[in-house]
């Protein structure tokens, strides 16, 4: 939020507040602190025992205490005047002697005796309890209110020893006095101390609390699908719950987790599954089920400072930290358990990656580190957590059940739901791994709704892949301008020339039958010339492909998503040459010039090898699989794993030239670009004539050309179905299709497009 907006309704220096505040952190806290040490010491035999060994021999000693208390108490690092009033309230049921309550599993219900001390005792946790989640009640307090409130606690307070003294063989009047000398002291007080660390936690987590209320957090949220590793106990595959599993999980040792990396592709979901785990500690906090004291978020692209107080100060908590200084600010995050939640890593604000460094070296031993960020960032992020306990979880998209519950809040109306599920039964499975992308599927439904996506037409795939590269380029082209100074549409120009290198390097790696990743010489070559347009190509490589990087290497290669995108950015270079230049040569611009090609087959390549890789071939090698789909799964006629960028490229990737590749085996391999160039030329109605004579030419040297599926992708354009090649065979397949009829026309045979459903243009 911005600084400025008064959410908590708090004056300058509201000293009745803190007042109160002292009372029950200071005096209170004290008090229990004293009660404890009398009965712990009367009533265990060896009171020189520390209070966690003790809890180590007692049957279940440890429930309902917290991770980072039961490590201080194991390590005899924590004394009782440290001791917060829960934990002095837990340990006094547990070590002194005192009646339990009602119920054996809760600490937190009333106890049977009302006269007892255990009901006092009680009434003052309760006390404490209201002031941390209910800190708004305290903040406009008059003198008499603050009056009233602090008698109660000392009526309290006093019980509780007089109670623990006579029990204990103590005199109590000297105790009393002093609680009631105390109290009074801070009742009349009239300067400010300095501020505690848990009044400014009550503050921070109320002044969340009325952010997350804000329209901008009201989002819907869709479950989502991690890929987690094995080496941390506790951890399972699936969708990961941050507040219940990951935050408690262990490595074999025993040791927590300090840091943990979630890594993604762009539009996955990252930021959104960042709004939902702050949004959920922030309403679920109130139970004291956790172990850290309060959740920061930090989205990594605002940040303009990597001083962590300031930002703490004057962007994220400005209201709780109105009277410190950035310094004072630090000094309160040390003293507490904080979760970092560091979103967006690689936007590149150089004060982001030093945000983290000062996080890790500073808070590290109490603190929780979650940092999003997509796979090309991923070595930075190591470098800055060396030598630190790290997880590392793969966010795949949306689960199954992400999938179904974002087309219903998109669609709004069960009968388009029912129409898009049966729609989509016939999709290619490419399209279907797309769509458990959020970004990709809202895009999706957006366009099936305009009537402009035909989900059984196969060249809806390009409907797609445009809608989302115009949509990356607004992304990209918005965050550079940010960043680095130029206008939006300085970015975009230049975007769009990077684009036009990246459909260069897809076709020529095409040509060379180098599938899906891109060697080191090519991204090198790429990297080189996209500083030459961009003062920065790693939003472009992150946006556009996906990385592969070695966790032994520093060094980052990239590959496409899967062999369809190269195959439609390749395409995007033959539109181009063929759209620039009317007079262009198909055969020269493809290289198949006669002088350069051999009647020898290289590399094992032959036309079952190269043109015959299929969508399906691509993407399929996962860990673990998404959803078994049934008949109201998306996309449920495949049986392929879905969201699954794998790290082993597809085909036989060989470095070997196109003149070392028969004519036969080029013209197969490039079969499947080529009827990309169809959809796309289709698409900008470019399909004129000359073009299309050009294009089937071509094709006509294809061993397995279908021409229908040519007809397909051109939209049904009526040129291309009359200037297609058909034979005997041709006609016998498609003779009885409702969507052709074969006409003579002279001499020769050709198709006519009867337009229904399907093939309305």
């Amino acid at each position: 939020m911005a600084a400025g907006h008064n959410l908590l309704n708090r004056p300058v220096g509201d000293i009745n507040f803190q007042r109160y505040f002292s009372c029950v952190f200071e005096v209170v806290q004290r008090e229990m602190c004293r009660v404890f040490l009398y009965l712990y010491e009367h009533h265990q035999p060896d009171p020189n025992v520390y209070v966690g060994q003790r809890l180590r021999e007692i049957p279940n000693g440890w429930a309902r205490i917290g991770r980072i208390e039961k490590e201080m108490l194991m390590n005899q690092r924590v004394s009782p005047y440290e001791m917060d009033i829960c934990l002095l309230y837990t340990l006094l049921q547990r070590t002194c002697g005192l009646q339990p309550d009602t119920q054996n599993d809760s600490v937190w219900n009333t106890p049977t005796s009302p006269d007892g001390i255990e009901r006092q005792l009680y009434l003052l946790k309760e006390r404490r309890n209201h002031l941390v989640h209910n800190a708004n009640a305290y903040l406009n307090l008059t003198k008499q209110e603050l009056i009233e409130k602090v008698n109660v606690l000392e009526r309290l307070c006093c019980n509780i020893v007089t109670k623990a003294a006579i029990h204990t063989g103590r005199s109590p009047d000297t105790d009393t006095a002093r609680i009631t000398s105390q109290l009074h002291d801070i009742l009349n007080s009239s300067q400010l101390s300095e501020l505690h660390p848990q009044q400014w936690l009550i503050m921070a987590r109320e002044e969340q609390r009325l952010i997350a209320a804000l329209p901008q957090y009201q989002e819907f949220f869709a479950p989502v699908r991690f890929l987690v590793p094995s080496n941390p106990e506790s951890l399972p595959v699936g969708e990961v719950d941050l507040l219940n599993t990951l935050f408690s999980c262990r490595y074999p040792d025993g040791s927590a987790i300090q840091v943990i990396i979630v890594k993604g592709q762009a539009g996955v979901g990252k930021t959104n599954w960042c709004k939902r785990v702050w949004k959920s500690w922030v309403s679920s906090y109130m139970t004291d089920n956790t172990e850290y004291d309060l959740m920061v978020k930090v989205e990594c692209g605002q940040v303009t400072t990597r001083d962590v107080g300031r930002l703490v100060k004057e962007e994220l908590l400005p209201q709780a930290s109105q009277d410190c200084d950035p310094s004072q600010v630090v000094k309160l995050l040390t003293s507490l358990r904080v979760v970092w939640l560091l979103d967006g890593m690689e936007e590149p604000a150089p004060e982001a990656i030093h945000l983290l460094r000062f996080i890790i070296d500073k808070f590290s031993d109490k603190h929780l580190v979650v940092v999003t960020c997509q796979h090309h960032y991923i070595n930075e992020v190591r470098t800055q957590v060396q030598n630190k306990r790290v997880c590392e979880i793969t966010l795949q998209g949306l689960n199954m059940k992400g999938v179904h519950s974002l087309l219903k809040h998109l669609l709004q109306n069960k009968q388009l739901y029912s129409r898009f599920i049966e729609d989509a039964k016939v999709l290619n499975v490419e399209v279907v791994k797309k769509l458990f992308n959020p970004l990709k599927l809202t895009l999706a439904v957006t366009l099936w709704k305009e009537g402009k996506l035909d989900l059984g037409n196969k060249a809806s795939f390009l409907q797609l892949y445009s809608a989302v590269e115009a949509a990356h380029v607004v992304k990209v082209s918005t965050r550079m301008a940010g960043k680095w100074g130029l206008t939006t549409e300085e970015s975009r120009v230049r975007i769009n020339v990077w684009l036009k290198e990246l459909y260069s390097i897809a076709f020529h790696m095409t040509l060379k039958n180098q599938l899906v990743s891109l060697d080191k010489h090519n991204t090198k070559l790429f990297k080189e010339k996209s500083l030459l347009l961009l003062p920065s190509y790693s939003d472009c490589f992150s946006t556009f492909l996906t990385n592969q990087s070695d966790v032994n290497s520093s060094e980052t290669t990239y590959r496409f998503i899967h062999l369809s995108q190269q195959y439609y950015l390749a395409a995007q270079y033959v539109c181009q040459q063929l759209l620039s230049d009317p007079s262009q040569d198909l055969m020269s611009l493809l290289h198949l010039d006669v002088g350069n090609v051999t009647d020898t087959n290289v590399g094992n390549v032959t036309d079952t090898d190269v043109g015959n890789v299929t969508d399906t071939d691509v993407g399929s090698n996962t860990d673990t699989d998404v959803g078994s789909n049934t008949d109201t799964d998306v996309g449920s006629n495949t049986d392929t794993d879905v969201g699954s960028n794998t790290d082993t490229d597809v085909g036989s990737n060989t470095d070997t030239d196109v003149g070392n590749v028969t004519n036969q085996s080029l013209y197969d391999q490039l079969y499947e670009m080529m009827l990309w160039v169809f959809s796309i030329l289709d698409s900008r109605s470019e399909l004129n004539e000359r073009i299309v004579k050009t294009l089937i030419s071509f094709l006509s040297h294809c061993r397995r050309c279908d021409w229908m599926e040519v007809v397909h992708h051109a939209g049904y354009s009526d040129t291309v179905a009359r200037l297609v090649a058909i034979d005997d065979e041709f006609i016998n397949k498609w003779q009885h299709s409702p969507e052709f009829k074969v006409e003579s026309v002279g001499n020769e045979q050709c198709i006519k497009v009867i337009p229904t459903q399907h093939t309305a243009r």
